[in-house]
């Protein structure tokens, strides 16, 4: 146990920081506010009652949410959907992965990637305060540079001392 307990602090942190991003990402493109702690709280029980069935710890599917959100969809029929949907590939008794083409995956995490970029490092700079923007800007270049977890933890600790240097103002 003492072993797994730095893994599960940074599995801590960079599910934290990426919920936080996911429900930040939802807001900025619905152009709304969101009540972050109810988003979080939900976000954080969804985690809890996936690792006490052996789950696996995430946020939102926020493409799904925005894909929703910007063709109109309204009705939880969409949700209701996508839960049949996986619960159907789970008990299915072959791995659809083997009948779809690679690069069909492969195009779609780059088109996820190439709209998460354009969102956070072009499209943001106009909707956020130039210290925020030089707080995302450091931990997308620190991952880059050290890696996810230290990347994450030089972002969260930019962050911190931001917050500490603005509030102080």
């Amino acid at each position: 146990l003492p072993n797994a307990l730095p893994t599960w602090f940074g599995m801590y942190v960079v599910v934290a920081f990426s919920s936080s991003l996911d429900v930040a990402a939802i807001q900025m493109d619905m152009g709304k506010q969101l009540d972050f702690n109810h988003e979080l709280i939900t976000i954080g029980l969804s985690n809890l009652v996936s690792g006490c069935t052996g789950g696996f710890t995430g946020s939102y599917i926020f493409s799904q949410t925005l894909f929703t959100f910007r063709t109109g969809t309204r009705s939880r029929l969409c949700g209701g959907f996508v839960l049949v949907a996986e619960l159907l590939l789970f008990l299915a008794p072959f791995s659809i992965v083997s009948f779809v083409p690679k690069l069909f995956f492969g195009a779609v995490l780059t088109f996820i990637a190439a709209d998460l970029m354009l969102d956070w490092l072009v499209l943001s700079r106009s909707k956020v305060h130039p210290i925020e923007y030089g707080v995302i800007l450091c931990t997308f270049f620190m991952i880059n540079l050290a890696g996810l977890e230290l990347g994450m933890a030089s972002g969260v600790l930019v962050a911190m001392a931001s917050f500490i240097y603005d509030y102080a103002k």
